[in-house]
């Protein structure tokens, strides 16, 4: 028994987890071999029931799990202290080792509820880390692409005048790269970029025609006209915009090709905010992890169960990780190929080459490392996230701030109230409804007015 004692004082994780080394029916029966301490082992039992994780059912049924020992509150800790030493009064026999050791157990319980200990993973912070550095690759990504956007935009506003229009029949319908260089050569690749979409819709209504022609089946049938119908559609929209721009005078295109750019531009921005928003929120959640994950043993016993689906879900999450780093990995191990050189005269060698050199393989294996690590990354990011955001609503009594908002929205309310000003927005609007319902009367009678004169007209005929 003392190893058991020794193993729950060396390994703090053994209590995380709710480890007890004995049970009730332990404790039922050390009282009839020793009737002197019968009380004493009477509330040495009480003391195990004494977790708000036990129903009154559990306490009299038979079902009670050993780790619902654990107290779950301060108020429980001091309530289980108080049992421990009232059985320590009552034992009448000095000589039962087998109280004593329950009892220094059951003492080591209350004594690590009441400790706080740190519960972060360093998986997890290794996982938030790699994370940083994926995003400051992507910000910096972001940031490289909103200064080509910048530039582009510069370009555009500095193209000097051109006219230009290309006659659709000498109009290349290759595609082609939208150079910025000058408004016409801009111009001239956009409108063989829409005649080569012309000639790709064309060439679907072609298609879907001779399925059409040849087609006997009925729901198949529909489904061409479907089609045909849509590529048709697209068809006049690609022509139409062909001439629009085939139109358009310098002003005109430069408006609409700057507008292009400014809208692309600010995308850019917009996304490299954003990466510099999570860059941000990554590197503030590892210190607030840490700091939240030093709590009571007491509030690690309460939210046990919570504990267990999440570390369910990371063990799922870095076994998936694992999976693609290790294959990924493994590919470098392939064993090598033997490869044949025929030379012009007929001759030939043999040499080996490592498969793990191929183009594709090393493409693979770079892939599949990858995502390794953004699963890996992810699932930290998300565990270290739901372990802070869940630790801060537990730790402060939010009723009160919401107490207040609510307070102070109503007074908010009360004063618009007050004021006035509610009833006369609901007055207003209730005058601009009764004139629109008037002016709709006035046009609905004058449409009718005028059918009974034609109607009138007629029957004059």
């Amino acid at each position: 028994m003392s190893f058991l004692k020794d193993r729950i004082a060396k390994n703090q994780q053994t209590h995380e987890k709710g480890y007890v080394s004995f049970t009730e029916e332990d404790l039922n029966e050390a009282k009839v071999n020793n009737q002197a301490n019968e009380e004493a082992y009477c509330l040495l039992d009480a003391a195990m029931t004494t977790s708000s994780h036990l129903t009154e059912e559990d306490k009299k049924g038979e079902t009670v799990l050993i780790d619902d020992v654990y107290p779950c509150t301060e108020a429980e800790c001091d309530e289980m202290d108080d049992l421990l030493n009232k059985a320590e009064k009552a034992a009448k026999d000095p000589n039962d080792s087998f109280f004593k050791e329950r009892l220094n157990e059951l003492r080591d319980i209350v004594a690590w509820s009441r400790e706080k200990h740190w519960t972060f993973q360093w998986s997890l912070i290794g996982g938030c880390v790699l994370s940083i550095f994926g995003f400051m690759w992507l910000r910096n990504d972001a940031k490289s692409d909103a200064a080509v956007q910048e530039r582009e935009l510069q370009q555009v506003e500095n193209w000097v005048q051109q006219d230009t229009t290309v006659a659709y029949e000498v109009c290349p319908d290759e595609w082609q790269n939208e150079s910025l260089e000058s408004a016409n050569a801009h111009k001239a690749a956009r409108l063989a970029n829409t005649k080569s979409r012309i000639k790709s819709t064309q060439s679907s209504i072609a298609y879907y025609q001779a399925c059409l022609d040849t087609c006997t089946n009925k729901d198949l049938k529909k489904s061409y006209k479907e089609s045909l119908k849509k590529n048709e559609k697209k068809l006049k929209d690609y022509e139409d915009l062909y001439e629009e721009i085939n139109d358009m005078k310098f002003k005109a295109y430069q408006k609409m090709i700057i507008a292009e750019e400014k809208a692309d531009t600010k995308q850019a921005n917009k996304h490299a905010a954003w990466m510099w928003f999570f860059l941000v929120y990554v590197i503030i959640l590892i210190p607030a992890y840490i700091y939240y994950s030093h709590q009571y043993g007491y509030n690690i016993t309460r939210h046990r169960t919570e504990t267990k689906v999440l570390g369910g879900i990371q063990k799922v999450g870095f076994a998936i990780a694992s999976f693609f780093l290790g294959t990924g990995l493994a590919m470098s191990l392939l064993p090598d190929v033997e490869v044949t050189t025929i030379y012009s005269d007929g001759s030939s060698t043999k040499h080996t080459e490592a498969d793990s050199g191929n183009f594709i393989i090393i493409a693979l294996k770079a892939i599949l490392i990858f995502i390794g690590l953004i699963i890996f990354a992810a699932v930290s990011v998300f565990i270290m996230t739901y372990v802070t955001v869940m630790a801060i609503k537990r730790k402060y009594d939010w009723s009160k701030v919401t107490a207040v908002a609510t307070a102070a929205t109503q007074k908010a309310m009360d004063k618009v109230k007050e004021s006035g000003i509610a009833d006369k927005a609901i007055e207003a609007a209730k005058n601009v409804a009764d004139k629109a319902t008037e002016a709709a009367k006035g046009a609905a009678d004058k449409v009718q007015e005028k059918i009974q004169e034609k109607k009138q007209e007629k029957e004059n005929k």
